[in-house]
């Protein structure tokens, strides 16, 4: 039986031990909230109310979302935003195996290193996801699947008019809560078309332009909108907004935020070393995550690392796509 696997694609089985993991979290991820005191009744009255305090107040979206499931389904709130991160964690870590699948690298590797791709996936899922029990939020797998859709949607093939709309969507709901990564994100692939004409994207080089321009301004359009419109009395109150110089006189925030992006600090070495161009949009959101990196280390706190998994866990594809091509090399050697 272990022979008639080794010459099977491993993205069946990938996919279903991706989905346990997400299970797992879920689960697990019911018990956080309870610890958070987000099973007590009124919980997020003062979000709700629009009373709440920044930034916290400007990330709504999910807090809409799960309240109107809450009052519909009559669940208890850390059940719903349990399954909310359940039903998120799934389709995020699908969409990723298949942008992995739609790789150069990943389609033309034999089966072997196919399956170091799979197993290489499965171990960062589960790296990222150790730390959501540390310091979980709601927003972070809402998050997660909406940055993972819109790679997905900047690598897919297919009608860019239907694409197009997708990308706007995504871009939107993501503004709703974290407007930050939306924007970065999409200057992301703007920045990295205008330094690689050839990359190719979903869309023609025109309208990836402009339409990443274009996104891009609308998710920082939206969080214009709740800070000076909707929300204009939200107050940061004794929260630092700026923590550059906190982040580095304080050692303590330190190893959580090295520990953390060791994977992704090996990615980028492979993929400057190699100037690997070949899948745009996985480069394309790297180049986004370091915009959104040097944003969190601004007015951020490192030791805070749910507030990078989004980008980290998009960025899984890529990781997988550089162990498979080191693992190639060596065995040619």
């Amino acid at each position: 039986m272990a022979r008639s696997l080794a010459r099977k694609d491993p993205g069946a089985w990938a996919r279903v031990l991706l989905a346990a993991s997400m299970a797992g979290m879920s689960y697990l991820s019911f018990f956080n909230y309870k610890a958070q005191g987000l099973g007590a009744a009124g919980a997020w009255s003062d979000l709700l109310a629009g009373r709440g305090a920044a930034p916290e107040q400007y990330r709504v979206g999910v807090v809409w979302l799960a309240h109107a499931l809450m009052v519909h389904l009559h669940g208890p709130l850390p059940a719903v935003l349990a399954a909310i991160d359940g039903v998120c964690g799934v389709v995020a870590v699908m969409v990723l195996m298949s942008v992995l699948e739609r790789s150069e690298v990943y389609a033309q590797a034999s089966v072997a290193l196919k399956w170091l791709g799979a197993v290489t996936m499965l171990w960062l899922v589960e790296w990222f996801l150790a730390w959501l029990l540390w310091i979980g939020k709601p927003e972070t797998m809402p998050a997660a699947m909406l940055v993972a859709l819109i790679l997905g949607l900047w690598s897919v093939r297919g009608r860019e008019a239907l694409v197009a709309v997708g990308l706007a969507v995504a871009t939107l709901a993501l503004a709703t809560f974290r407007a930050d990564v939306a924007c970065l994100l999409n200057a992301g692939v703007f920045a990295f078309m205008l330094l690689r004409p050839e990359a190719r994207f979903s869309l023609s080089r025109k309208w990836a332009l402009s339409g990443s321009g274009l996104i891009a301004v609308l998710a920082a359009g939206v969080q214009w909108w709740l800070m000076r419109v909707k929300y204009p009395q939200a107050r940061y109150g004794n929260v630092k907004l700026w923590q550059l110089w906190p982040n580095v006189h304080h050692a303590s925030r330190w190893p959580p935020f090295v520990v953390f992006l060791l994977p992704v600090a090996w990615m980028v070495f492979e993929v400057v070393r190699r100037r690997f161009v070949r899948d745009a949009a996985s480069v394309a959101l790297l180049v986004g995550a370091g915009l959104f990196a040097m944003l969190w280390v601004t007015i951020g706190k490192i030791d805070e690392v749910r507030i990078f998994l989004p980008m980290a866990l998009a960025l899984a594809p890529l990781t997988a796509e550089m162990v498979m091509l080191r693992a190639g090399e060596a065995a040619q050697d």
